[in-house]
């Protein structure tokens, strides 16, 4: 959500004539509508509760703002000042709005800009002429609407990594989330940092945690978010290229490629881009190169015939882009060791009868691979040197560290003869934790191996690494089925409607275990639920009884969950004996959202409710197991709402709004009519 901030007078002023303008109803009339019209986020400086220094925060949410609202209706100091700080920080996305009539004439300065203009008198009256600017100006080409970069055309704009600040327990979290490898808790993390200040960094640091767990799809869709207002951001766009090749892997778009493409070409493009970004963007092309140039050959199953088909002029021009890349920094190791491998390939494949073939003719071919070799040889020296000067240079931390040791063991497996060696040298340095540079690093050893290259040793490294990788679950070969569930709280003494009352526990367990059971003769099913006093425990047990992997997902520390829902000594019993037993189980069947009682310290005083919390969790959880079916199994009454927020219709109307997921209800007038024939 993009974030806008609203420079203009506050409460009545008068113009120069003395006529009176409520500014405050012009906010709520006509500025603060269209902003929510326009799915934008932010205001004024009103809306900063924090101490401090309130003209710091005035400058950080001006130069930050995606998009400026600028009221210069009437002369006042502190509106031309802060307008002019945009100005001078910022390119473009700054909306000047003026009401009529006024007496105060526009500043020469500004004589040349163009301005919206509103009835003072009726501001709302101009609310849908205003959503039409605002969102013209948000998707608009136009290089600057600042006459500040328009007469100073080197002008850069700040860095905003320097001005945004993150909350720590943010970052924090977003760890924990990586360290846990969920995938869905780092996208419930992306909603809920839309529309926040420091929405940027946030998004950038959960988009890049979502490209290590390789959920590509959700990392595209965070880095989108960034784009979307800040088209040619470089770091975005480099990252979208990467992420939209990698999907183009999975599902063979031909339009997926292209938009990686057009990834590299906005960085390559962009006159502002530092030569680091433009080197990594020459180095991508040179992989798209190589992308297409393995399609070509991939579905021939003859290894000679295979090699035939990959001596061609894709694989030169991979090459010749990789090498072009490395050449303008010989610090970046990467495209050094692609050109490598790439000239490697070449060398070998030309072993072969007929690999001139694919040159014009016989002298063109020697005199290119004589060039070839004398390179190749070069680079063995100066890549290795480039690395080796990284992982000097590289602080501890730093995640271009990994790719450095990793580069080092793609080195040693073009250049050692021991086999033993190199396959330890790539358990040493491929990350567990870390399954996205595995897959970059297999698929590499896997072209090798397919192209004959020394192919035994790229085996041995493949099935030692995959080795002591964890084995996915289930097994068994039937389509994976996450039934997520959602249900009522039995009725509290007292309750003045009854809704879903103890004596209904029977019906509903056999209703729920007989559900499960039936999805078990097709499908393996695994469970997502809470742990409420009531349907959350019956369908745990009813999980327990069938075998049934289900796991307990607490917004709160269990401690703190147990104690908040579970008064009655019976059922808080029940509860205890399910989360002891799945804190037992390797690796835990319980997770827990948050380390402390009710929201993480950054998401306090926000619109948040812990439980509705918990709820989109499980959600998102769900979505990113990589399952082949979805079901939300819900126990309820079947009403659109509930006593209170983050219950079962809540739960309910997340899950409406994907087409993903299909919903099973049991309804309790069902379970009444059961437990009632029961009965008779």
């Amino acid at each position: 959500m993009p974030r806008a901030f609203v420079i203009r007078p506050f409460n009545v002023k008068q113009d120069s004539a003395g006529n009176s303008i409520d500014f405050e109803k012009v906010h709520d009339a006509l500025i603060a509508p269209a902003l929510k019209a326009c799915g934008i986020a932010g205001s004024t400086t009103g809306e900063i509760v924090e101490p401090g220094n309130i003209r710091e925060d005035m400058f950080r949410l001006i130069i930050e703002a995606d998009i400026v609202i600028c009221d210069f209706t009437v002369h006042n100091a502190n509106v031309f000042y802060e307008l002019g700080i945009r100005h001078a920080l910022r390119k473009k996305r700054t909306v000047l709005i003026k009401g009529q009539p006024t007496a105060d004439t526009t500043p020469f300065d500004t004589l040349t800009d163009r301005y919206f203009s509103y009835d003072a008198g009726a501001p709302g009256n101009a609310l849908e002429a205003l959503i039409e600017t605002i969102n013209a100006a948000l998707v608009s080409e136009r290089e600057t609407d600042s006459p500040v970069f328009k007469m100073l055309t080197g002008l850069v704009e700040p860095d905003f990594a320097n001005i945004q600040v993150m909350p720590l327990t943010l970052r924090e979290e977003a760890d924990r989330a990586l360290a846990a490898q969920s995938k869905g808790w780092l996208r419930l993390l992306a909603f809920e940092v839309d529309g926040k200040q420091f929405a940027a960094p946030a998004l950038r640091m959960i988009a890049d945690a979502l490209w290590r767990l390789k959920d590509y799809a959700g990392a595209r869709d965070t880095y989108e978010r960034i784009r979307k207002t800040a088209s040619l951001d470089p770091a975005a766009n480099l990252a979208l290229a990467n992420i939209y090749e990698r999907l183009y892997r999975e599902k063979k778009q031909p339009e997926l490629l292209t938009s990686s493409d057009q990834g590299i070409d906005r960085v390559v493009d962009n006159k502002n881009a530092a030569q680091s970004d433009r080197v990594e963007a020459l180095t991508l092309r040179g992989r798209n190169g190589k992308t297409r140039w393995r399609e070509q050959f991939s579905s021939i199953t003859v290894l000679g015939t295979r090699r035939a088909g990959a001596m061609n002029e894709q694989l030169r021009q991979s090459y010749r882009g990789y090498a072009d890349a490395f050449r303008e920094d010989l610090n970046h190791f990467w495209s050094g060791i692609a050109a490598l491998q790439m000239g490697a390939i070449f060398l070998d494949l030309t072993k072969d009868d007929g690999w001139t073939a694919s040159f014009n003719d016989d002298a063109e071919a020697a005199k290119y691979r004589e060039t070839t070799d004398a390179e190749v040889a070069a680079l063995k020296v100066v890549v290795g040197s480039s690395i080796d000067t990284a992982l000097r240079r590289l602080p501890a931390n730093d995640q271009n560290r990994v790719w450095a040791n990793v580069s080092r063991a793609d080195l040693l497996f073009l250049t050692e003869d021991n086999a033993a060696r190199v396959v330890k040298r790539y358990l040493d340095t491929v990350p567990q934790n870390m399954p996205f540079v595995w897959d970059a690093t297999r698929g590499q050893l896997q072209l090798f191996e397919s192209l004959g290259i020394r192919a035994a040793v790229a085996r041995q490294v493949i099935e030692a690494v995959d080795a002591r990788g964890t084995p996915a679950i289930p097994t068994s070969g039937k389509p994976v089925h996450v039934v997520m569930f959602a249900g009522h709280r039995f009725d509290q003494p007292g309750r003045p409607t009854m809704r879903f009352p103890t004596a209904l526990e029977q019906p509903a367990y056999r209703t729920i275990l007989e559900f499960l059971r039936r999805l078990q003769q097709t499908d393996e099913i695994v469970g997502f639920a809470s742990g409420s006093i009531g349907a959350d425990i019956l369908f745990h047990e009813a999980c327990r009884e069938l075998d049934v992997p289900s796991t307990m997902c607490l917004p709160i520390p269990a401690d703190a969950y147990v104690h908040s829902v579970a008064r009655d000594l019976v059922w808080r019993s029940r509860l205890f004996a399910l989360i002891q037993a799945k804190k037992r189980l390797q690796p835990p069947a319980i997770l827990e959202l948050n380390n402390a009682p009710g929201l993480p310290p950054w998401l306090q005083g926000s619109a948040t409710n812990e439980w509705e919390r918990g709820n989109r969790w499980v959600l998102e959880m769900a979505l990113t197991f990589g399952a082949a079916k979805i079901t939300l199994l819900v126990v309820w009454d079947g009403l659109g709402h509930g006593d209170s927020r983050g219950g079962t219709a809540h739960m309910v109307s997340l899950a409406r709004a994907y087409s993903d997921v299909d919903i099973h209800e049991i309804t309790t007038t069902e379970l009444q009519a059961a437990a009632s024939s029961v009965g008779t």
